[in-house]
C-alpha cells in the first residue's frame, strides 16, 4: 500500500512539475514573441537597423546576470527585485527616449527643411523636385522620414496619403501643420512655396520662444531633480555613517513600506514641479 500511495505521489509530482515547466515555457515564447515584435516596430520606427532578438537576447542576459551581482553586492532580495523590475522597464524607457531625441532633431531642423523646399519651389521646382533637393543636401532624421515619403510616392501613394503617412510616423504637431498645408494647397490653389516661407518662419519664432522659455523654467527642473535625490543621498550617506541604525529600513517589511511611501512621495513632487514648469505655446 505503502508503495503504491508511493508512487501516486511521485506521478502526481511529476505532473505537476511538467505543467509548471511547460506553462513556463509557453509564458517565456510569449514575452520573447510580444518583445521582438515590438522592439522590431520601435526600432524600425527609429531607422535602427538592429536585429531586435539579439536586443531580447541582450536584455535577457542582463536579467540574469545583473540581479545575481546586485545580491552578491547587497545581499538584499528588495534591492534584487527592484533590480529586475528596472531592467523589465529599461528597453520601453530606452526606446522612449530615443523616440524623444529623434522628434526634438525633427523638430529643430523642420524649418530650415521647408526653407530649402521654399527655395527649390521659388526656383521653378515642383513640390517632389524640391524635396529630394533637400534630402540630397540635409542628414539627420528630417531627411530620413522626406525619404521614406519620397519612396512611397514612387511606389505609387498619392501625395495626401504620403503626408498623412509622415504626419503619423513623426507625430509632431509642426508636421501635421506641414502636411494640412500641402494637403490645402493641392485642393484649393495656393502658392506652397509662400506657404512653406511663412510656416518656416513661424516654427522658427516659435523654437526662439520655446528656447526662452527652457531657460527661464531651467532652475525649476533643476529644484524638481533636487527635490527628488536628496531623499536617495540623505539615505545613503546615513547607511554608510551609521549602518546599523539603518538596517530597520532597509531590513524589514515595515521599513520597505516606509521606503515606498517616500518614493510615491517624491514622485508625485517632482511631477507637480515638471508640471508647474512645463509651459506649452
Amino acid at each position: 500500500m505503502l508503495g503504491v500511495i508511493l508512487g501516486l505521489l511521485f506521478v502526481g509530482l511529476t505532473g505537476l512539475m511538467w505543467l509548471l515547466l511547460s506553462a513556463s515555457l509557453q509564458g517565456y515564447a510569449r514575452y520573447e514573441q510580444r518583445f521582438v515584435e515590438h522592439a522590431g516596430s520601435r526600432l524600425e520606427s527609429l531607422f535602427l537597423f538592429l536585429d531586435a532578438r539579439k536586443v531580447f537576447m541582450g536584455n535577457l542576459l542582463a536579467l540574469l546576470g545583473v540581479p545575481v551581482g546586485v545580491y552578491v553586492l547587497t545581499g538584499s532580495v528588495p534591492w534584487v527585485v527592484v533590480s529586475v523590475l528596472g531592467l523589465l522597464a529599461a528597453p520601453k524607457l530606452a526606446f522612449a527616449r530615443l523616440e524623444k531625441r529623434r522628434r526634438t532633431a525633427i523638430r529643430e531642423s523642420l524649418p530650415d527643411a521647408l526653407a530649402q523646399i521654399a527655395a527649390a519651389m521659388r526656383a521653378g521646382a515642383t513640390f517632389i523636385s524640391a524635396a529630394q533637393i533637400m534630402v540630397r543636401e540635409t542628414k539627420g532624421p528630417i531627411a530620413q522620414e522626406f525619404a521614406l515619403f519620397l519612396r512611397e510616392q514612387k511606389l505609387g501613394l498619392t501625395l495626401e496619403e504620403g503626408m498623412d503617412n509622415l504626419a503619423e510616423r513623426v507625430d509632431l504637431e509642426e508636421m501635421d501643420m506641414v502636411a494640412t498645408a500641402v494637403q490645402v494647397a493641392r485642393e484649393l490653389g495656393g502658392n506652397l512655396a509662400e506657404i512653406f516661407e511663412r510656416l518656416s518662419d513661424t516654427l522658427r519664432r516659435k523654437l526662439e520662444m520655446e528656447g526662452k522659455i527652457n531657460a527661464l523654467t531651467s532652475q525649476g527642473r533643476l529644484q524638481g531633480w533636487v527635490v527628488g535625490l536628496l531623499p536617495l543621498f540623505i539615505m545613503l550617506a546615513l547607511n554608510n555613517m551609521e549602518p546599523e541604525a539603518m538596517q530597520a529600513l532597509f531590513g524589514s517589511i515595515l521599513g520597505w513600506g516606509f521606503l515606498g511611501v517616500i518614493g510615491v512621495l517624491t514622485v508625485l513632487g517632482g511631477l507637480s514641479i515638471r508640471k508647474i514648469v512645463a509651459i506649452d505655446i
